[in-house]
């Protein structure tokens, strides 16, 4: 089925390239007599499967996601290739890792000696060349129908984020089970990609979203600024008034239990009193306060959107939130600092996107850790593929998911494994290829969340028929 240009969306360089190959939240300003905006989180609680799955016993109680949008270069992080011949080996020097025999880029050098704490897969590969195509297969497993590079669309199939709103929801806890910050990601900000959203599953399982406002990343030497609507009152909207439209449901709650004779409107009566219950709690807002942190830590994770998210994920996984997905950059584009660095890439690695990584990723790795967390905390940090095997003189390589690499720790993972290896050039894998279906089976499995699913007639059918997860890295 051939496809007209005018059809296709994607950073301009891939654009001509798939031409030929074709392979808010609502504010808590609207309360009103008919409650809050968050019942959605509430139901996802209410509606979580307690059957298919539930019986598993999960080696972590937690994920951390680091979503490299863009597509981070495999020479240039955790497959460097330094006896390649220079014009496929890492553009950098390499840094020899605590693991003997294993580098990585010279700009990871945290990271580096990190290497016995994680596990490195460098025979990843899959065959969708675009950023929405990539985004949507790495985070679900699935592709788009026609054209793989559109943005999300309703008929989706859930990401990681959503399906832990599902199934990892627990009774009786304040906390959200899932969420996304510090924006959406997507390619050319055209829409959120494929994977950021619950899909068909619904709304309800909508990852909770953490936004950072974009006019506080103008100021480096600032910590950028996280807005929380879900959490946050409107400016018009004080303590004092928010009490006093308490008053105001309750009595309108009053009306309701007179009408509530149908088990569905209770329910939903239960959500909104829970929402309103959240966004008072003051454990939730305390959670936010990235300000109780030492100075020093704060500045250490890195004063930029990513390492402040690092740190937030980390706090929120303390508060019994299940799954955080940190999405690098929220447009591909390296003005946006996304790893999508066809052109320019020396300068875009160097200066911002390596040294921002192994700040914000490392010190995340050691926080958790000393705090007695990462042994039960899966950390991910993958991207939709890698690049090119042959650079440009400028640096600059372009989209590759033939080959690339992908890094986990924590939640059961041994570390100092590398798993997979890459042919000489780092073009393919010469052993052991890795699919991205397996590490989504991989990080469900470990958290118990269910691999197989009921179809329309009440059969027990796996999530991706022939696949299975890498049990290799932690079995």
């Amino acid at each position: 089925m051939s496809h007209k240009k005018r059809d296709l969306v994607g950073c301009a360089e891939f654009l001509p390239i798939a031409e030929w190959s074709r392979r808010e939240f609502l504010r808590v300003g609207s309360l009103s007599v008919f409650g809050l905006s968050l019942p959605h989180l509430f139901q996802a609680e209410a509606c979580a499967s307690s059957g298919y799955g539930q019986n598993l016993r999960p080696r972590a109680k937690a994920c951390i996601l680091v979503f490299l949008s863009g597509g981070p270069s495999h020479y240039e992080t955790f497959d460097p290739k330094p006896e390649a011949p220079s014009e496929y080996r890492t553009i950098f020097g390499v840094a020899q890792t605590t693991v003997p025999g294993v580098y990585v880029c010279e700009h990871l050098p945290r990271l580096a000696q990190l290497a016995h704490r994680f596990a490195l897969v460098r025979s990843m590969t899959h065959r969708f060349t675009g950023h929405f195509g990539g985004h949507r297969y790495v985070l679900t497993g699935h592709a788009a129908p026609g054209n793989p590079d559109q943005p999300a669309r309703p008929d989706d199939k859930p990401g990681l984020a959503s399906l832990a709103a599902k199934y990892l929801a627990r009774p009786n806890v304040l906390m959200p089970p899932s969420f996304m910050l510090p924006w959406l990601a997507t390619d050319q900000g055209s829409g959120a990609s494929g994977g950021m959203l619950a899909g068909i599953l619904g709304r309800q399982y909508d990852p909770v979203r953490i936004e950072a406002d974009m006019n506080s990343l103008k100021n480096p030497k600032q910590p950028p600024v996280f807005r929380i609507p879900e959490f946050a009152l409107q400016p018009e909207i004080s303590p004092q008034r928010l009490s006093s439209r308490r008053q105001l449901l309750e009595l309108v709650d009053q009306a309701r239990r007179q009408m509530a004779e149908e088990a569905a409107f209770s329910d939903m009566d239960n959500f909104y009193r829970k929402a309103f219950e959240l966004l008072t709690s003051e454990r939730i807002r305390e959670a936010f306060d990235l300000e109780q942190e030492p100075a020093s830590l704060r500045q250490a994770y890195g004063m930029n959107a990513f390492g402040q998210s690092c740190l937030l994920a980390r706090r929120l996984i303390e508060r019994q939130a299940r799954f955080v997905q940190i999405n690098f950059s929220r447009t591909v584009t390296q003005d946006g600092y996304g790893w999508d660095t066809h052109n320019k890439g020396r300068e875009a690695l160097k200066d911002h996107l390596l040294p921002k990584l192994d700040a914000g990723l490392s010190l995340l790795l050691s926080d958790l850790e000393s705090r007695g967390l990462l042994q039960e905390t899966l950390v991910v940090a993958m991207g939709e593929f890698g690049r090119t095997p042959r650079v440009r003189p400028d640096g600059g390589r372009d989209h590759w998911p033939q080959c690339y690499s992908i890094l986990l720790a924590g939640g059961g993972i041994h570390g100092g494994l590398v798993y997979g290896k890459s042919d000489k050039n780092g073009a393919y894998p010469a052993n052991d290829p890795v699919e991205p279906r397996q590490i989504l089976l991989t990080v469900l499995t470990l958290l118990g969340i269910p691999t197989a699913l009921p179809d329309q007639q009440g059969r027990i059918v796996p999530l991706f028929d022939g696949y299975q997860p890498l049990q290799r890295l932690y079995s």
